[in-house]
């Protein structure tokens, strides 16, 4: 190398070596090598540089550079090394031939690069000008040198300021992560971090235990044990990272455990780009930064757990405290379908008796229970929990009968028992899938044992009420209730009507058919009375072959027609063939009554009817 080849590169070296500071901005890290190709430009007049750097360089070196692709600077792969270097000499440093066209300029040359061990950095793509000095053999390896010794100073620096950067991210990470009890927002902290630091990369995590359908960062999913794939599920069985390629398509996708002093919570899976190179020491970091936010994520889920076992015997106790309130049938199943839906954000909370092969929907449930097109899904429930022999938990309903149309996708159900037999179930709702968790539902199991016990005592105690204040025979209502029943009318409504039945020669047909067809016929009557009868009207059996009816708020025309609707249905239906007669008094606010002088006036009325041929309706007209 002659002295003006000497001066030249003395020349360069000062000039990208002397000036060499650290940069603060990484937006800044380009003007590195600006500073190199200015240099050369100035100093060998070249028209054009551009750097070709090697990928598989940087990767063995495990360092990260960001892809910046600038007019001066690119990447080329491992498959792209042998067409550029199959046209170098042994021995030499530059091809004199144009190898690239970039943005329509020719290089005249190409300058190989090499490291301290000859393997491959990177090409210096220039084109000379018309008239330049011939350069040595030795000046070409000594400018190769001198730009690898350039480039290995760059990559330190970013690599000290990746490190930097690294680990006051981590640092300021790892503070906010303790600082909050909130799993979505540490998780949510922990994937902005992971983006801001490596851009080129997409990101999604997959929980085990996930059901936040509040959540409305795309990033954070469920993990679903049907759908999701091999390596998710063997990062989240074994507990370790793990790297795939995708052979198709330039993708490596990275798997790294949300791993916990108590368990594996769930998978962080990276997508990286061809483009992208990532190393050992950026591998331990993210694992470093995924540790840290499964123990953040544990500590906050131990917090919300012990927050959530609090509020759970909280509920138990509120729960308990109603169920031992006596209170009527209705009203327990109106304040625990209340607190189920509340407790556990529900939709729709039914609680269902079996009789008779039949659903008793109670009520109290909720509305979607009270429509006939829910019966199908409810038989469903019923089957399952039947042949299965165990309780429904469904976090995402998709039946394979098409027929049976659901828009629940959530669901629980619990089997209420009576002495280990199932008298009914507990069924809870939501559209949205995944929307309890199994907490939840062993919340549910738990509130059910004690629904079950409270229940059976009710529906006893009802049925023991029911029978004092019913006439065994006729299931009509006894003439006591039917007296009480009078008295509060009459103490609050504005009017009313009584009605007196009295069954038509009855003792003929005691005597000619016997008292069990003398009952028959009794209890063919009271259906008759029963089915014509509304809400809040009583049917009642007065004492032997009488019947008596109450119609609250009704007028003596509303008793009347009544009484001969029941005279006309009698005659036509009742095997062997009766008749009845009907006496019917009335009262207002203008004439009040007392019970016995309504039951007085309707006998009188009933005597005429009586006398007039029976078979009758007949109005007191006093």
């Amino acid at each position: 190398m002659d002295k003006l080849e000497e001066r030249v590169i003395l020349k360069l070296r000062s000039k990208i070596f002397t000036d060499f500071k650290i940069l603060e901005k990484d937006q800044d890290d380009i003007n590195y090598f600006s500073i190199l190709f200015n240099a050369l430009r100035c100093e060998l007049q070249w028209n054009h540089v551009h750097f070709l750097i090697y990928k598989n360089f940087l990767s063995e070196k495990e360092q990260f550079l960001l892809s910046f692709k600038t007019p001066s600077l690119s990447f080329f792969d491992t498959w792209q090394k042998d067409m550029y270097t199959k046209y170098l000499r042994e021995g030499s440093f530059v091809v004199n031939f144009p190898m690239e066209r970039y943005d329509q300029i020719p290089f005249d040359k190409s300058l190989f690069v090499f490291g301290q061990h000859d393997d491959l950095v990177g090409i210096l793509l220039f084109k000379l000008p018309d008239k330049n000095h011939h350069f040595s053999d030795s000046f070409w390896e000594t400018l190769s040198k001198t730009v690898y010794q350039y480039f290995e100073k760059v990559m330190q620096l970013f690599i000290l300021k990746h490190e930097k950067k690294r680990y006051k991210l981590l640092q300021n990470v790892t503070s906010q992560l303790h600082s909050t009890i909130d799993i979505d927002a540490v998780l949510r902290k922990v994937l902005d971090s992971l983006e801001e630091f490596y851009p080129y990369f997409q990101y999604e995590i997959f929980l085990s235990n996930y059901n936040n359908v509040d959540n409305s960062d795309s990033r954070i999913q469920p993990l679903d044990y049907t759908k999701s794939n091999a390596a998710i599920m063997e990062t989240f069985i074994t507990g370790n990272y793990k790297i795939e390629r995708e052979i198709a398509l330039p993708k490596h996708y990275l798997y790294f455990p949300l791993k916990g002093k108590q368990g594996i919570y769930g998978v962080l899976k990276i997508v990286a780009q061809k483009s992208i190179l990532i190393s050992g020491q950026d591998i331990e970091f993210i694992s470093i930064l995924i540790g840290t936010a499964s123990t953040a994520m544990e500590n906050a889920h131990l917090y919300q757990q012990s927050r959530q076992l609090v509020n759970d015997l909280q509920l138990i106790t509120k729960v308990t405290k109603k169920l031992n309130a006596n209170l009527r049938l209705t009203e327990l199943v109106h304040n625990i379908a209340e607190e189920l839906q509340s407790a556990f954000h529900a939709e729709e909370v039914g609680i269902i008796l079996f009789e008779e092969n039949q659903f008793n929907v109670l009520t109290g449930s909720t509305p979607f229970f009270n429509n006939e097109d829910c019966l199908p899904f409810l038989q469903f429930v019923k089957d399952f929990m039947d042949t299965r022999d165990e309780s429904l938990f469904i976090g995402n309903f998709e039946p394979d009968d098409k027929e049976l149309v659901s828009p629940f996708r959530s669901i629980m159900a619990e089997s209420l028992k009576r002495e280990q037999h199932k008298i009914g179930f507990i069924i809870v709702l939501h559209r949205v899938p995944y929307k309890f968790s199994f907490n939840t539902f062993k919340l549910l199991q738990s509130i059910t044992q004690h629904v079950s016990l409270a229940f059976t005592n009710t529906i006893l105690r009802e049925r023991l009420e029911q029978l004092v204040i019913t006439d065994y025979l006729t299931k009509l209502y006894t003439r006591n209730y039917l007296d009480d029943q009078m008295q509060k009318s009459i103490e609050k409504d504005k009017q009313g009507a009584f009605l007196l039945i009295d069954i038509d020669n009855f003792k003929i047909i005691n005597d000619t058919f016997g008292h069990q067809v003398g009952d028959q016929i009794l209890i063919q009557i009271a259906k008759i009375i029963k089915k014509n009868l509304k809400m809040n009207e009583v049917g009642a059996r007065w004492g032997g072959e009488e019947l008596a009816i109450y119609l609250p708020n009704c007028s003596l025309e509303d008793g009347l027609s009544l009484g001969e609707q029941l005279v006309s249905e009698t005659s036509n239906s009742i095997d062997p063939p009766v008749t009845i007669s009907c006496g019917i008094s009335h009262w207002n606010e203008k004439n009040k009554e007392s019970p016995f002088s309504l039951f007085k006036k309707a006998d009188e009325a009933l005597y005429l009817a009586k006398n007039r041929g029976k078979n009758q309706a007949v109005a007191s007209i006093k």
